[in-house]
């Protein structure tokens, strides 16, 4: 949505409080900011994969400002909050809406564009295991790959690569797991205080 409005000539600020460093490879990355601009309103507002305010953790505040406000979405669950709301149930990830949005007002996908949108799919799809995947799903990736998108380095990136702290805090998490019911019922648990101590808390701009 960012790389969209800036090709069509857009003030654009994409406010993201915290993210995982997995998606630190994607296009505009670097220009993420942890918080909007103070005592300023928006002219729109546009919340991706949201069901209501409360998942707008951290930027609620400047999306609710703004003079209007779109909410583009795939939850059955979403609570029509914003001024114009898209919401398709049916679509397994949000990211496939946003090209089929994008792609009615005429907007060209590119390589950028194209890169982030075939990166919400994979990890809302969990790599094309979940229900919902059709064959459009499959049109828009194989529409996607002719512009150069590469697939088999997304997957690798957001669905292989993990870090060191990762799997310290993935030992951490074994190694108090306990069984009941004749290993029927599985429980462990972890602790903000393990997050920090790992270093595996999300990046913060």
């Amino acid at each position: 949505m960012y790389h969209a409005l800036l090709k069509i000539g857009k003030d654009v600020d994409i406010v993201v409080p915290e993210f995982a460093r997995t998606f630190e490879f994607l296009p505009g990355a670097d220009k993420i900011k942890s918080e909007g601009r103070k005592d300023f309103s928006y002219d729109l507002g546009i919340s991706l994969d949201c069901t209501d305010t409360k998942r707008l953790k951290g930027y609620e505040e400047y999306y609710e400002n703004a003079k209007i406000k779109i909410s583009i979405d795939h939850h059955s669950s979403n609570t029509m909050f914003a001024d114009y709301n898209y919401v398709d149930p049916v679509s397994p990830a949000c990211a496939q809406i946003l090209l089929v949005v994008l792609s009615s007002i005429g907007m060209e996908i590119n390589k950028e564009i194209g890169t982030c949108i075939l990166t919400g799919i994979v990890t809302d799809t969990g790599g094309f295991r979940y229900e919902g995947v059709s064959t459009e799903t499959f049109e828009i990736v194989s529409m996607l790959l002719r512009l150069g998108v590469n697939i088999s380095e997304i997957c690798r990136k957001v669905l292989q690569v993990k870090t060191k702290s990762h799997f310290e805090l993935t030992k951490v998490i074994m190694d108090r797991m306990e069984f009941f019911e004749n290993g029927k019922i599985a429980y462990t648990y972890m602790t903000s205080e393990d997050e920090k101590g790992l270093n595996t808390e999300a990046r913060r701009p």
